[in-house]
Formats: C-alpha cells, structure tokens, sequence
C-alpha cells in the first residue's frame, strides 16, 4: 500500500513541528535497537557507527550508553531533532556521539562506517531504492546494516486509517490537523510494534508525536520482507529477516532452526498448535517458511540485517545460519525442485 508521494519538505516541516521519536530530552533513551544488536554482532567495541535518521537520538544513545567503547554518528535532516539528540546525550553523559546534519540520499558524508542502522526511515523517504543505496556507500566492506521497515499485512488498518485522514486534510476549507486525529478518535496503541520500549515516556506530546508519525506523515511504504531486501541486491551479498514484529508481540528468526531453542526465536510450535501443519511447515524450503511466517503472523514491523561476504565474520552464529539458509538476494528454489 503505498500513497502519492509528494515532496521531501512537507516530511522535514513535520518533524520540525513535531520531533521523533520522542519530542524531549528528559526522557528515557530508547533500548530496542541496542537489545536487537546484542543477537547479531557480538562485540562493538572499538567500531564506528552510523544511525541514519536518528530523529531526536533516543535509540542512538541507548545504543551509546550500552556500548561506551564505540564510536557513534547520528546524522538528520531536522535540526529541532538534532538539537533534542545533542540535549538527551548531554544529560546521559555520552561522549561517544557526534551529530550533524545531513539527509539521506543527498551529499555523501566522506567516510565509511562498520555498522549502520536505520530504523522506521526507508520507508518515509521520496526514493527509498536511493536511501537504501546511500547507506550502502556508506559501508565498510565488511560492514554490516540494520534497518527496520513497516510491513503490509499487520499495517493495514493502520495505513487506511491514515489514507482517510489524508483525504480530509487534502479536502479541507481550514487547517484541521491538530484536531482531525482526535475528531476520529485515532492513536497509535502501545503494543502495535509488539514492544512498550517506544512510549517510555508516554506524555501528551509523545503519544502526539507518535500519532502525527502514523497518520499525518506525508510519505508512507510498507513492504513485504523480499520487497525490502531487494533495495540491498546491488551493495551486499545477503540479507536475513532479523527480528518480527506484530501488535502485541515480537521474535526474532533462526530459519536454521524453528524448534524455538534460543530464547526470543519465533518457533514452528509457536506458529502452528496443530502437529500436523507443524510437520508441513518443517517441509517447507526456508523461503516457504518465511512467506508462511508473514502470512501467520501478519507483521506490523520486521528487521533486515545486510551485508557482504566479509560482514559474515563479524556476525553471529545465527545470522550466519540465517544468510546460509534463507539469503533473500540468492534465487530462490523452484517449487518442484523443493519437493
């Protein structure tokens, strides 16, 4: 579901009026990237990091204040959010992030960094293919990136609820934005990305910040987990669904191994109560089972993890598993050979 795309101002005007992904730097960082990189390097240390799109920084200092010994660079092209990101590091002490101002896809940075992430942007921007590229150039040979996307199937009340607030913007005598969202009684609920990390703080400018990202923003893609990795096909030689998301619950993949072994891993058993489509789903070819797991699951949100032959050294072993078993930028099997 994809709408008209207008011009990159009217996204930069949002969020110089309303900066994200928390409006304050007296809030709470954000955790979850942090967390979600423990399960796919094991060790930062001594790297340079690049978050692309940072917004106001919330998730870039979580990562910051979890790994002290790592060199980060948050690059955005809201100055409001930047001056929120410089006060929230100030006030959590880390001194091991830089800020500046640059837009994604536009003029080059001028250095190449070990691990990029980029969380809830791709899919915001007027030429995603061009973001995802930028990104990459920005990548050592080894490095690896981690970007997170808005999925179809779990989004899709949400998107037709913004598709409507669109049309009575457009179609309106007067400026209604501050009031048509509650006029409809639209909010984001907390577990839509199966996660309360996003609302640690949970103040009236938060949730505002957070609906007017859901429902006003002027440039909205949701992608299926192949649509995604196939931005990465010219630049990396793999890319893995990392971590699932869905309104009132997350996981990440092992497409190695989906008894569930490791704590967090969505499992066959977990999909699918009866023994019987359990069996049928272990017969599956790998990419079987992811489209099985969209189709279950109904995701609101998934990471991509991404990188080149080199980037496998420095990932772990499950990542590893996962490029080997389920690369979404190798051909896929044909249906008769997989039985």
């Amino acid at each position: 579901m994809r709408s008209e795309q207008p011009r990159g101002a009217d996204v930069r005007a949002l969020y110089e009026e309303f900066p994200y992904p928390l409006p304050v730097a007296d809030s709470d960082p954000i955790y979850d990237v942090a967390m979600g990189l423990d399960l796919v390097m094991a060790d930062l240390d001594g790297l340079e990091v690049l978050d692309a799109g940072c917004g106001t920084g919330h998730r870039l200092i979580g990562l910051a204040c979890q790994y002290p010994e790592t060199r980060f660079l948050g690059v955005d092209f809201s100055e409001h959010s930047l001056s929120v990101a410089r006060g929230l590091a100030e006030r959590n002490g880390c001194d091991n992030v830089e800020f500046r101002h640059a837009e994604i896809g536009g003029e080059l940075l001028g250095r190449q960094f070990d691990l990029i992430t980029s969380t809830g942007v791709i899919h915001h921007l007027e030429n995603p293919a061009g973001g995802a590229e930028w990104l990459q150039r920005h990548l050592k040979p080894e490095g690896i990136a981690y970007t997170w996307y808005y999925h179809p199937y779990g989004e899709f009340d949400r998107l037709l609820s913004r598709d409507l607030v669109q049309l009575l913007l457009r179609d309106s005598e007067d400026d209604i934005s501050g009031t048509v969202l509650g006029d409809l009684g639209l909010t984001l609920s907390v577990e839509q990305y199966g996660t309360r990390t996003s609302f640690s703080d949970v103040s009236q400018a938060t949730r505002l910040a957070a609906d007017v990202d859901a429902y006003i923003h002027p440039i909205v893609n949701a992608y299926r987990f192949q649509e995604a990795a196939e931005f990465f096909r010219v630049g990396s030689d793999w890319a893995i669904v990392h971590g699932v998301n869905w309104d009132g619950g997350s996981g990440s993949v092992d497409a190695g191994d989906w008894t569930g072994g490791e704590f967090g891993t969505i499992s066959a058993a977990g999909l699918f109560e009866s023994p019987r489509l359990r069996a049928v789903f272990d017969r599956m070819d790998a990419y079987a089972q992811l489209d099985a797991v969209e189709l279950k699951l109904r995701p609101t949100g998934f990471t991509l993890v991404s990188g080149g032959v080199a980037g496998l050294e420095r990932v772990t072993d499950r990542i590893r598993r996962n490029a080997d078993s389920a690369n979404l930028l190798r051909p896929k099997p044909r249906q008769e050979d997989a039985r």
